[in-house]
């Protein structure tokens, strides 16, 4: 049975929120097949090829998925935080890699266990919709959107995700950023500049520290 060792910093703005829509039997249920896992910055929790025998909610830091192609470009397919729920895999086999991006803590559900309860498989479905609906929105803004429009869009996002805060903390750097986006690092660094100009968002500190400015300013662009 997990020992919550972490406290869980989710929030209402996480995607899955697995364990805040349950129940009490059903979230105990979940607890007791739940087991701990826990990565320093820059460790993978999984990677492609492996077999995809758990699902894992974020309880601490953050954790990126990425993709490898097969000439070695990168495609950063998601930044996940607390209460996010990922490894889904159609195939029963991981087809990226997830790798923390700080000090993370996770809770590690056996699909084994998942199946057999109908009230937590239901949840699951509904979360696993919500992840492919995002990958669908995420794919639109980069075949429609312009490159301004996707830098400033992915920071009003990111702001929104972690609480609207005075100052985004990035557990990112601005290359992952790119790689997220399928722009080049420096073109993402000229809009960022851009926005800075204008007032919009401070100087990005060397600890990855972007005080948010004008936020209204940001969603219209």
């Amino acid at each position: 049975m997990l020992a919550l060792v972490d406290t869980c910093q989710a929030t209402a703005t996480a995607r899955g929120r697995l364990c805040a829509c349950l129940e009490p039997p059903a979230l105990g249920r979940l607890r007791a097949i739940a087991a701990d896992e826990r990565l320093a910055a820059g460790e993978v929790l999984f990677a492609p090829g492996q077999p995809a025998q758990s699902l894992y909610g974020v309880r601490q830091g953050a954790v990126m998925l990425v993709r490898t192609l097969g000439d070695g470009r990168r495609q950063v397919l998601s930044f996940l935080f607390p209460g996010d729920v990922f490894g889904f895999e159609p195939d029963a086999v991981h087809s990226c890699s997830a790798i923390a991006l700080r000090r993370s803590g996770f809770c590690r559900f056996p699909l084994a266990g998942l199946d057999e309860d109908l009230q937590l498989a239901v949840r699951l479905h509904a979360v696993a919709c919500a992840c492919l609906a995002e990958g669908l929105e995420h794919m639109l803004r980069l075949g429609r959107m312009t490159a301004a429009e996707r830098v400033a869009g992915f920071f009003y996002r990111l702001w929104v995700r972690l609480d609207r805060p005075a100052e985004l903390h990035l557990p990112m750097r601005l290359l992952d950023v790119a790689d997220h986006l399928g722009l080049r690092m420096e073109t993402v660094c000229r809009h960022l500049a851009a926005l800075r100009r204008a007032g919009v968002v401070g100087p990005l500190g060397p600890d990855g520290d972007l005080p948010v400015l004008d936020p209204e300013a940001l969603r219209r662009r």
